[in-house]
Order: structure tokens, then C-alpha cells, then sequence
């Protein structure tokens, strides 16, 4: 396939994508809107566009290639509350009260509704948003006790983490009592895959029961080869956003560190023996954060009995937290997985190792954890 052949092919799929996802935000949020025509414009200039005259929506290709698949959707959402304003309004407002009416119905993040003329909307992301001084010394030392943790003195670095963890319970259980505003945001995880693995799942149930976010299991589609992938998506406030993902990649970092140190040991080397290493990993550590939980307390009053953890209760009660899950997912279902066939030595073997490890910062942007928590706020 030549060059030509190959762009007029993607182009093609972007439009295709871009008709399944006009299709699928009004079944998601119930609006009945037309299908407009969709076209990919060469513009610079302008992301994209509604032309009521000819029913277009035009998107530009710059965008489509420089930006992720969702920056794309949140554009073709923005230009989707144009299309509400003039076929259900019947108007022909251009950024007004009903347009912000059109983007709530369709949950166009804010970020995403204004308008800046003929200049391209600079798209950040949720590491851009701005903490306050309150929630930026939390982090920070959050920061440096993650830092101690990395003591050779095992006692030490044990009672660094569990400082660490019992900082960011109070923070949550203090912003939920006193109802402080917070601002939410959502992180993907995208590791171009079309599976999410048993032993990632685990660690996203390390996150909700544990670090105060929301997981949602979704899929992102690639615009550079016309692929659709698994992808995992935490939704919190954007402090504990910050702490999950660093924490999520820190964990899939370090079972691979364990796994290397275990066969140098003489562990197995079957796939099988591999997934059930990593599996007894997560659930030896996981097994950690609930030790030192319970031990805690917290005094904190909930209605919801049967969650067993202060970050699932917080999380159930946050209204804020709720309303965002809401407009960002509005008809989220759940679903059980199968069970896993383990090697119950090897499973063992890791549930060991897991009950040693220690939440640490890592040194070096090579560590694996892409230096997520480690940056410094822009508060």
C-alpha cells in the first residue's frame, strides 16, 4: 500500500470510528440526535467544527494525529453540543447558556467547552491541573516518605509506608467530612493491548480499596493504525489520581523486578508459573495495605457496612466523585471474571515475596514508574 493509499485508508477508519462514537454518546446519554455528516479537514487552525448549513461535522486531521484518541472525542463532543443547540434548541447560539446546557447533557468536560476563535485549544492533561498549597504540601510529603522507603532498614522503610498511606487516608477522610470542593479528573492507562491481564486487574483492586480512585475498564481507539485497545481509567481527585497511577505503575514494575529475582532463585519459567508469581505478588501486598488498615483508626462513620475499606467508603459516599463517574460513564455496567488456574507453589512463592515488598519512590525515570507522583505541582 502506498503512502496515498494508506492515508486515504486511515482517514477512512477515523471516520468510521468517528460515526460508531457519534452513535454511541447519544445511546450513552440518551439524546436523539441526526446523524450528521463527518468529514476530516486539513485545517491547522481549527479542531473542528459544526457547519448547520450542510449538517458537517469537521475534525481536523492535525488534531486527529497529534493528540490522543480521546482529546479527539472531547473536540468531536464539543462540535456534537453545537449540533444539540441547533437541532433539538433550534437555535443558533454560538457559546452561550444553551450550548453550556448541550455539553452537560453530553458530558463535555470543561476543559473542553470553550471557545478560543481561530487558534487551536491547547489540550493538557490532568497532571497540569493545578493543586492548591493544602494538597500540594500532602503530596510532597507523601513524596519524601516514599523516599525513606527505600531504607535498607526494613523496619524503617515499613513504618515510612505505612506513614505514607495513613497521610493520604486522612487527607480523604478530612476533604469528605469538612466537604471540601475538589476537582476530579480521570487518568488512561493505555498499554496498546487487547486484554487487560489478570495480575493488572489485581493491582486496580489494590487502587480502589486502597488509594481513593475509581477503576473503569474501557477501550481507547488508535488513530496511527486504525486499532482498538483494552485500556484501564482511574477517576479521583486530581491529588489521588496522581498517587494511583504512580502507584499502578510502580506495581507493574516491580513484579517484574520480583519475578527476574525469583527465577535467579530457581523459580519456574512456564507462562503459568509466571502469571501465578505475579498474581501471589499483588495479593501478598495487597494482604500488607489491609493489615495496616485494620490496625489504623480512623474513626470514620459510614452508612455503607459492607465495604471493607476507608478508600471504598470514601469513594461510595463522594458525591462529587459520583456525579463525575456519572457524566463521564453514564451507563457503566459490571461484570465478573473468570478465576485463574494457579501454581499453588509458585502462587505461594510470590504471596511471600509481595509481603516484603514496600510502596517506595523510585531514583531514576528508568524505575519504571514514569516519574508520575515524582514531579512537582503546578499548584
Amino acid at each position: 500500500m502506498n503512502p496515498i493509499q494508506e492515508e486515504t485508508h486511515l482517514k477512512r477508519a477515523w471516520i468510521r470510528e468517528l460515526y460508531q462514537g457519534h452513535e454511541a454518546i447519544c445511546w450513552s446519554y440518551k439524546v436523539d440526535l441526526p446523524r450528521p455528516m463527518i468529514e476530516i479537514s486539513s485545517s491547522r487552525r481549527e479542531w473542528g467544527t459544526w457547519d448547520s448549513d450542510s449538517r458537517t461535522i469537521r475534525i481536523s486531521a492535525a488534531l486527529i494525529t497529534e493528540h490522543s484518541w480521546d482529546a479527539t472525542l472531547n473536540v468531536f463532543k464539543h462540535e456534537m453540543a453545537h449540533q444539540i443547540v441547533t437541532d433539538i434548541f433550534g437555535a443558533a447560539e454560538g457559546h452561550g447558556p444553551l450550548f453550556e446546557r448541550a455539553c452537560t447533557m453530553i458530558g463535555v468536560p470543561e476543559a473542553f467547552r470553550g471557545a478560543r476563535g481561530d487558534a487551536p485549544r491547547r489540550i493538557g492533561e490532568f497532571r497540569d491541573e493545578r493543586i492548591d498549597s493544602e494538597n500540594m504540601r500532602m503530596l510532597d510529603k507523601v513524596r519524601k516518605l516514599l523516599s525513606l522507603a527505600r531504607s535498607g532498614n526494613e523496619n524503617e522503610a515499613f513504618l515510612a509506608m505505612q506513614k505514607a498511606t495513613e497521610l493520604i487516608e486522612k487527607y480523604n477522610i478530612d476533604r469528605i467530612e469538612e466537604d471540601r470542593a475538589a476537582k476530579f479528573v480521570y487518568a488512561i492507562i493505555h498499554h496498546k493491548k487487547k486484554r487487560i491481564e489478570d495480575y493488572q486487574r489485581r493491582i486496580c483492586l489494590i487502587l480502589q480499596d486502597h488509594f481513593f480512585v475509581n477503576v473503569v475498564y474501557a477501550h481507547l481507539f488508535d488513530a496511527l493504525d486504525g486499532e482498538t485497545y483494552k485500556t484501564i481509567e482511574l477517576l479521583g481527585t486530581v491529588e489521588n489520581v496522581r498517587i494511583a497511577e504512580y502507584v499502578y505503575h510502580f506495581l507493574m514494575n516491580q513484579v517484574e523486578v520480583l519475578w527476574k529475582v525469583y527465577q535467579g532463585r530457581g523459580g519456574g519459567r512456564a507462562v503459568r508459573n509466571k502469571r501465578s508469581y505475579r498474581l501471589g505478588v499483588l495479593k501478598g501486598f495487597h494482604d500488607k495495605l489491609d493489615r495496616q488498615a485494620r490496625d489504623r483508626t480512623h474513626g470514620y462513620d459510614s452508612v455503607h457496612a459492607d465495604l471493607k475499606t476507608v478508600s471504598a467508603l470514601i469513594c461510595a459516599e463522594d458525591r462529587g466523585l459520583q456525579a463525575f463517574m456519572k457524566m463521564r460513564f453514564p451507563r457503566l455496567s459490571t461484570f465478573r471474571t473468570r478465576g485463574t488456574n494457579l501454581d499453588y507453589r509458585t502462587f505461594q512463592a510470590g504471596r511471600d515475596d509481595g509481603n516484603q515488598l514496600t510502596l517506595h519512590k523510585g531514583i531514576r525515570h528508568e524505575d519504571g514508574y514514569r516519574g508520575r507522583l515524582l514531579t512537582g505541582g503546578s499548584g
